[in-house]
């Protein structure tokens, strides 16, 4: 190995052009794999470190106002990083910090060869959930005592380089190459990295084209042995000494979760749907996994579960599954079943790869993330990679959109691998919008199946809604049309299609321009901060609407003659059904009309100006449901923490188009004592919520939260409905110097996915984070790192929602109050949801604090709180109640 030297460097703030200075720095020389030399020096920057970095980095004041200043350091720093190739996690922000420090001092920069272990790790591990350096320690087992202190860092990025160094050496010739070749578009100088000697060629891997794939593992499907009824195979799991006592500390046989895994398989004996409300607690997965489990090996025959979500599909095969597995002496044999979209497909990825037009630094990333990762999976799911959400039009252009026409890739196809594994399951893990797809025969992969379990089922209906209307997107009809266009067989047609992409990019662009100049009371605001405008073709006052005709006509009849002039022919074989589809939804979508319906366009103001998404929802999928799931299947389990109102399943039972005598429902005891751990607290004089203009309920809500964080020390989910709401607290909140020591996170503002925001949540001591409605479910934070949920307002869709609008005219002519029938059950739901946020483990404590008091002061009120387990409730002024908090936690 050559020499190398690894630094890490403790800022005041992000720009040194704008005065802010290194406070430490660490660095750490290594020759051949061995460490020779370590430096770590506080600096002084001659300004007060603030209080934010204080607590990232624990370097206060007094650390440095007696440490040299960087001018006094600057030549040490030069001599030990003189002839190495340098090495930082994130090299761009500590080289360029460093060289704009030299300059300021009088020094020339450094231009040294230079290794991005960020870079690096993107690309040889591509499944790692993060590639913060504390992410990576974690998922690589690298002890990290001190994160965020320069020397600690520095010894980190050490291991982790020698991690990476080891796996470039082991990795094909083949992919070696590769990373000569795009060495001089990376940050990283890699070919300095790859040596002559021989890479290790043991693992399974087949080379096709001068691609290397993983080969596929052959399991052998073997039936349940050993075991003569569903009696005995229960008790191996909940017994004394049982499986379940064997594999979890301080085990406690649940009576809740016992009786759901027999209320399960009963109803699969007698071929009966059934509703089952499982609150947090009872360890529901693993309660309908057992008996899906016996019934799938005893019948032979698969059991379908479907969840709200991708992620919740991975987390139970990942988790609940695999401990199952491990604790059992026979084969799960286990299928996750995703869209095709979802999928590489090998034959664009070969083109995409050769093409050395797609050389950009975003290019050649997605290119060497891909090729490492294929010596890796066995599913080719893209969701299994971390590609940054800038390179998304990039996967939308690898997916797969239609059979595959290469001979040689049909073999190795990822998603034909999947429905074959599908075909040979004992379960097989879907989610809800792909299930509606089946329904609706949009879609078709599952094998057949006469079972099912749905899991998060309070969401089966709403999804259901959704994906049984429709969807289009730019960048997906734009992606298929383009790859078409590279298999044109003459020029003539390939101008056609240049016209065709013409066409749909001028009719996109003004659907965009009719969502962003839309008046305020007709727009509305997504959960991800997108513009929502409502498309009524039907509505004879909106102007804007037949101003675009005339381009959906132009477009669609562009598409129409292209298809007839084509259809015939062999070339067009593989995109026919595809063509149609398109066809087909940008007719549904923007001219046909129907009454049971809404259809609305999403934009983001901030993206591309033709990036439109179409959405058409049913108002009830009721009918659909009867027909297609209830009456088609034996057995529909449905199971959730949140099915009942005020203690009844009438409302959910009728959501799903069924009677009270066609399905049997269940309400599990719960395992928690709430009245012990949770107290609900509701202010007696709070502003009056009002609409449009709710200022003072944003100025009260703000003032409320600052009082909780100084009793609390932060740790506080505050929720909201609006997205709007959201932004003008975070705003406020920012600028309040009583909050300058907390760590202010919001959905849509605070940059990462939600997983990130959350682990950002629990690492800071003082924090706050700030949700819409993907924060008031499906988010786990046990423990102290939550003690407080607050709830802005009830979770009711704004009165001037323009879907709500819709909605609600419909309901009105089906003559039912739209209010009782509509958003008060939704509300309600969403309350239940949130309200379970706060408690996850036995030994959790906290408050719910609602400031909405129309809780107490309405007649609808008592409706939440008879929804929810019984609690104590407190409702005073907000001044007693803020006093009482710190007597409660």
């Amino acid at each position: 190995m050559k020499r190398f030297a690894v630094i890490d460097i403790e800022t005041t703030g992000h720009t040194p052009l704008k005065g802010d200075r290194i406070i430490e720095i660490g660095i750490v020389i290594l020759e051949d794999g061995m460490i020779t030399e370590e430096y770590n020096q506080f600096i002084n920057p001659n300004q007060p470190i603030s209080p934010f970095i204080t607590q990232l980095t624990s370097i206060t004041d007094q650390d440095v106002q007696n440490q040299p200043p960087f001018e006094h350091v600057a030549d040490k720093i030069i001599q030990l990083l003189s002839d190495t190739i340098l090495i930082a996690h994130n090299i761009q922000f500590d080289l360029n910090f460093l060289n704009e420090e030299l300059i300021r001092t009088g020094h020339e920069k450094i231009q040294p060869s230079v290794i991005d272990t960020v870079e690096l790790s993107r690309i040889l591990f591509p499944t790692a959930p993060g590639y913060k350096l504390s992410e990576l320690a974690q998922f690589l087992y690298i002890t990290h005592n001190q994160p965020h202190r320069a020397i600690s860092d520095a010894l980190v990025t050490v291991d982790l380089f020698l991690v990476l160094y080891n796996k470039i050496q082991t990795l094909p010739k083949e992919i070696q190459h590769y990373f000569l070749k795009f060495s001089s578009n990376l940050k990283s100088d890699v070919h300095l990295l790859i040596s002559n000697q021989t890479s290790d060629e043991s693992k399974q891997l087949v080379s096709i084209n001068g691609i290397i794939l993983k080969e596929m593992s052959k399991g052998k499907k073997r039936p349940l042995e050993n075991i003569a009824n569903f009696q005995h195979f229960l008790d191996a799991f909940y017994d004394k000494d049982g499986y379940l006592d064997k594999t979890f500390e301080k085990y406690e046989m649940r009576k809740s979760q016992l009786q759901m895994s027999e209320i399960i398989y009963d109803h699969f004996c007698r071929k009966e749907h059934v509703i089952i409300e499982a609150e947090t607690g009872i360890g529901k997965s693993i309660a309908y996994l057992i008996p899906a489990i016996y019934e799938a090996k005893k019948s032979q025959k698969p059991i379908v579960i479907s969840t709200s979500n991708i992620n919740l599909q991975t987390k139970l095969i990942e988790d609940d599954l695999k401990q199952l597995q491990d604790m059992i002496d026979f084969d799960i044999r286990v299928s996750l079943v995703k869209g095709r979209q979802h999928y590489l497909s090998l034959e664009k990825f070969e083109k995409f790869l050769h093409d050395n037009d797609k050389h950009s630094y975003h290019h050649i990333m997605v290119k060497s993330i891909i090729l490492v990762w294929l010596t890796e999976t066995e599913s080719g799911d893209l969701d299994e990679i971390q590609l940054p959400s800038k390179d998304q039009q990039i996967r939308q252009q690898l997916i797969i959109d239609q059979p595959t026409k290469s001979k040689y890739w049909k073999e190795y196809c990822f998603y034909e691998r999947m429905k074959e594994r599908a075909n040979n399951a004992d379960i097989i893990v879907v989610n809800h919008a792909l299930l509606s797809l089946e329904l609706s025969h949009k879609s078709s992969i599952l094998p057949p199946y006469s079972k099912i379990i749905l899991d998060e089922a309070h969401h089966f209906d709403m999804i259901a809604s959704r994906y049984l209307g429709g969807s289009l997107h730019y960048f997906e009809l734009h992606a298929f049309i383009q790859h078409v266009e590279g298999e044109v067989p003459t020029k003539e047609l390939g101008n056609e299609l240049e016209t065709i992409k013409y066409e749909i990019d001028v009719l996109f662009r003004g659907l965009f321009e009719f969502v962003r100049n839309s008046p305020s009371n007709v727009r509305s605001f997504s959960d991800q901060g997108r513009m929502q405008r409502i498309w009524d073709i039907s509505d004879k006052k909106d102007k804007d609407i037949y101003l675009l005709i005339d381009s959906i006509q132009r477009t669609k009849l562009y598409l129409e003659q292209f298809y007839t002039s084509q259809q015939d022919k062999k070339w067009f074989d593989s995109y026919r059904t595809e063509w149609r589809k398109y066809l087909d939804d940008l007719h549904e979508l923007l001219l046909a009309t129907q009454e049971d319906t809404v259809t609305w366009l999403e934009i983001d103001q901030n993206g591309a100006r033709n990036a439109v998404y179409m959405k058409k929802e049913l108002f009830t999928a009721a009918k659909q449901l009867s027909e297609k799931l209830f009456n088609q299947k034996e057995s529909v389990i449905l199971t959730s923490g949140t099915l009942t109102i005020n203690q009844s399943f009438h409302y959910y039972i009728e959501r799903l188009g069924l009677n009270n005598n066609e399905i049997n429902c269940y309400q599990l005891d719960t395992h928690f004592t709430y009245e012990d751990n949770v107290q609900i607290f509701v202010p007696t004089d709070f502003p009056e919520l009002t609409y449009p203009n709710n200022d003072p309920y944003i100025y009260a809500t703000c003032e409320a939260i600052i009082s909780l964080a100084s009793q609390l020390n932060g740790r506080m989910l505050v929720l909201f409905t609006s997205y709007d709401m959201l932004k003008k607290v975070h705003d406020l909140l920012k600028e309040s110097e009583e909050l300058i020591d907390y760590m202010i996170i919001a959905q849509g503002i605070t940059t990462g996915s939600r997983n990130r925001l959350i682990k950002h949540f629990q690492v800071f001591q003082q924090s706050i984070l700030l949700g819409t409605n993907a924060y008031w479910e499906g988010i786990d934070i046990p423990g102290n790192d939550l003690s407080c949920v607050v709830i802005v307002k009830l979770p009711f869709q704004s009165p001037y929602d323009p879907v709500f609008v819709k909605q609600s005219m419909y309901y009105k002519q089906q003559g039912k109050n739209p209010f009782v029938e509509l958003s008060l059950p939704k509300a309600v739901f969403q309350f239940k949801q949130g309200f379970g946020r706060l408690v996850r483990k036995e030994t959790d404590k906290g408050i719910i604090f609602v400031l909405d008091h129309r809780i107490m002061t309405k007649q609808y009120g008592t409706t939440f709180i008879h929804s929810i387990p019984k609690v104590p409730i407190h409702y005073d002024s907000i001044h007693s109640l803020i006093n009482k908090v710190n007597d409660w936690i």
